[in-house]
Parts: structure tokens; C-alpha cells; sequence
């Protein structure tokens, strides 16, 4: 009797044992040789927050993970935040996003040419504005895990460089002429005439950005974020970055056509509305992916 005691007193501490160590040897997440996907829940949070405080106007945005952002220009919505661990403390960082915006907006108006021929003519004709955008955002950076990766809750910081773009351009179609008899055809679409001078009293946008104003913002980030993992490989994540940046702003021009009432031809004229600007800003005005959702493999 006395054996079987000492031996199921000998098999409970060896399980006993053998289940300690299995939980202290459990890895969450980071460790070397490991990667990682991450999106940005922004959005999310955002939509759930203002279920609750009233807004009318409430819908769920394109998911958010940009690093940088600048009066809501440069850094498109969604991006993509990579990770590769060189060690369990050290890892690469990678945020990577990409825009493309190309959106025709048509209207009908009066056909000047078939009411000329005829007072009751109903016919129409189509004006087009065509916008065109596209933008892209980079930050390469290092990730250094403050806490061990045996544990649930972690954090980290990070920091490295930036650099985001974007270019934006519009450009308009009429389905009426500018001629000598018809000088100021009928538009529908608004805010595209101006007065010139005496000789082209009436103008009209062929394009706005002619030259395509481009934004770009270049900077250092560095960023303190902690990490719940709800499984071994997937966490959930908030951070908040500070960062120094730079960003430049492209000169705006106009391009207009118009009938010059001397040379009695349709001329283009340019005019140039904004020159080149530029700013810097340090602080935590930037916020990245302050809520996210990562994927360990």
C-alpha cells in the first residue's frame, strides 16, 4: 500500500512538473525568425465609439493604418505593417500603402448649337470632369520588445523613417463649343469660369493641377505600443506615434480656354493660384495604427 502512495505521489508531481513547464515554455508571438502581418482598426473604434455618442452621420471608413497623415492628404487609408524578428527582442519593420482614385462625374445641359437651329429644341449634351489621384506611403524602421514573449500583454517601441506622397489632378470635357458666335456656351459644371481680361472676358477649366500638385511628407517616427495576445500567433495592439516631419507642397496652376475677342481664336491661358509651399511639424499630431490586429507565423 505504502508503494502505490509513493508512486502516485511521484507520477502528481511529475505531471505537475511537465505542466509548469509546458506553460513557462508557451511563446506568444515575437520570437526569432518569426513574421508578421498587421491591418489598422481605426476605423472600427471609431464606428463603435459613435454608436453611443448621438452622430447621425456615422459609417464604417476603409480600415486605417497610415503612419503619417497630412491635412488629410498623402498616406492612403489602407495600408499593410510587416514585421520579420531577427532575435526575441529585435524585428524589422515594414508599412507599406498604396491609392489610386480615378472617378468621371458627367452632367447633361443644353445643347446651345441644335437651340440655335432651333427655340424648342430639347436636345443635351454631356460635361465630364475626370479626377485623378494616386498616393503612396513608406516607413522602414526597427522594433525592440520591451517585455518577454512568455507573457500575454507585451510591449515594444519603434522608430525609423517615412516618407509619403500624393498627386491630384482634374480635368474637364464640354459638350458645347467656344466659338465667335457662341463666346459663353452653356455649362453645367460649377465654379470653372472666370473673367481673364478685356480681350478673353469668359474663360472656362480645362484643367485644375495642370501640372499635377504633389504632396510629400519625409520624416523620422518612433512609436510605444503594447500587444494582448488572444492566441499564441494573433494579438490585438494599440500605439501612439511621435514624429518629425517635413512635407512639401507642389505650386497649384489652372489651366483655362477662351475666346479672344482681338485674335477672334480660342486661346489657353495658365494662371498659377498657389505657388510651392512647405512645413514641419514635430509632435503627436501623426497617429499610426493605434488599434490593430496581427497575425504572427
Amino acid at each position: 500500500m505504502k508503494k502505490i502512495f509513493i508512486i502516485a505521489a511521484a507520477a502528481f508531481t511529475l505531471a505537475t512538473t511537465a505542466n509548469a513547464q509546458q506553460k513557462t515554455d508557451k511563446i506568444y508571438g515575437p520570437q526569432k525568425g518569426a513574421w508578421s502581418l498587421s491591418v489598422g482598426l481605426n476605423p472600427v473604434s471609431d464606428y463603435l465609439g459613435n454608436l453611443f455618442n448621438g452622430k447621425t452621420d456615422n459609417k464604417l471608413e476603409n480600415l486605417n493604418g497610415e503612419p503619417v497623415a497630412y491635412d488629410e492628404k498623402n498616406t492612403p487609408l489602407t495600408t499593410i505593417s510587416g514585421k520579420y524578428m531577427f532575435s526575441d527582442k529585435w524585428g524589422l519593420k515594414a508599412n507599406i500603402g498604396m491609392s489610386f482614385r480615378n472617378e468621371t462625374a458627367r452632367t447633361y445641359v443644353k445643347d446651345d448649337l441644335a437651340a440655335m437651329q432651333d427655340p424648342f429644341s430639347n436636345k443635351k449634351v454631356i460635361d465630364e470632369q475626370k479626377t485623378k489621384s494616386s498616393g503612396a506611403s513608406f516607413a522602414l524602421g526597427a522594433e525592440y520588445r520591451l517585455t518577454s514573449n512568455k507573457h500575454r500583454l507585451q510591449s515594444y517601441i519603434d522608430f525609423g523613417l517615412v516618407w509619403a506622397f500624393e498627386t491630384e489632378s482634374m480635368n474637364y470635357k464640354y459638350g458645347n463649343q467656344i466659338t465667335e458666335l457662341n463666346q459663353v456656351p452653356t455649362t453645367g459644371l460649377q465654379g470653372t469660369s472666370q473673367y481673364v481680361s478685356s480681350a478673353i472676358p469668359y474663360a472656362r477649366k480645362t484643367s485644375d493641377n495642370a501640372d499635377k500638385t504633389m504632396y510629400h511628407n519625409f520624416g523620422v517616427w518612433g512609436a510605444i505600443g503594447i500587444e494582448y495576445f488572444v492566441s499564441r500567433s494573433i494579438s490585438l495592439g494599440a500605439e501612439m506615434n511621435l514624429s518629425a516631419l517635413y512635407t512639401y507642397k507642389g505650386d497649384h496652376s489652372t489651366k483655362y480656354e477662351g475666346y479672344n475677342v482681338h485674335t477672334q481664336q480660342v486661346e489657353e491661358y495658365v494662371d498659377v493660384k498657389e505657388p510651392s509651399s512647405s512645413a514641419f511639424e514635430f509632435g503627436t499630431k501623426n497617429i499610426g495604427a493605434n488599434i490593430s490586429l496581427t497575425f504572427y507565423f
